[in-house]
């Protein structure tokens, strides 16, 4: 899925994993860590600029030692405040990085290693002139897997006002339907 125009991400790669009991980004699934599936992914979709947010300098290098040959094609950042919770990281990095403001940015976690890669295309082609968010929908609405234009998300994205899907859920957004399994997060060993 190549829409022609360059695609860019956001990766956010920085939390405790507390329920895990270790990092999450690192864990591998068929012999590929979390961070490299999720990587690959963004990247055979055609976006071509990928920013990563970790929780540290020794994060970083654990993660990027992981990806192998695709981790020139990235950028990393350490999140100024790590374990603040998604929101707090997402402003800063909506505000701090070099975003084209008028191209919609992929958000995407590191815990979903079933993802079918055409929900990107699918995300896209639902982001409509009077749309800012589009999230997909299964059981739950799925906040970090949201593409959003970036200034009104950023703009109405309230660091004190309550969950993030509850906040999507009051901005100009849309839902896409799908299925469970495509957006199983791990985030416990029995999710593994």
């Amino acid at each position: 899925m190549n829409c022609g125009e360059p695609m860019q991400a956001i990766v956010l790669a920085g939390g405790k994993s507390t329920r895990m009991g270790r990092d999450k980004s690192l864990m591998e699934v068929n012999g590929r860590s979390l961070i490299r599936i999720t990587l690959e992914r963004l990247i055979e979709t055609g976006h071509s600029k990928i920013v990563v947010y970790s929780a540290d300098k020794s994060q970083t290098s654990r993660q990027a030692d992981s990806i192998g040959n695709i981790s020139g094609r990235i950028t990393w950042r350490q999140d100024p405040s790590p374990n603040n919770g998604v929101i707090e990281s997402l402003r800063h990095a909506m505000m701090n990085e070099e975003f084209d403001s008028d191209r919609p940015l992929q958000i995407s976690p590191v815990d979903t290693p079933d993802l079918n890669p055409d929900i990107y295309a699918k995300l896209r082609r639902s982001l409509l002139p009077n749309v800012d968010v589009v999230v997909p929908i299964s059981s739950v609405i799925h906040p970090l897997h949201a593409l959003v234009r970036i200034t009104p998300f950023l703009e109405a994205l309230d660091t004190l006002g309550g969950p993030i899907a509850s906040q999507i859920k009051s901005m100009r957004w849309r839902g896409i339907q799908t299925k469970d399994h495509y957006l199983r997060n791990l985030n416990s060993p029995a999710d593994v």
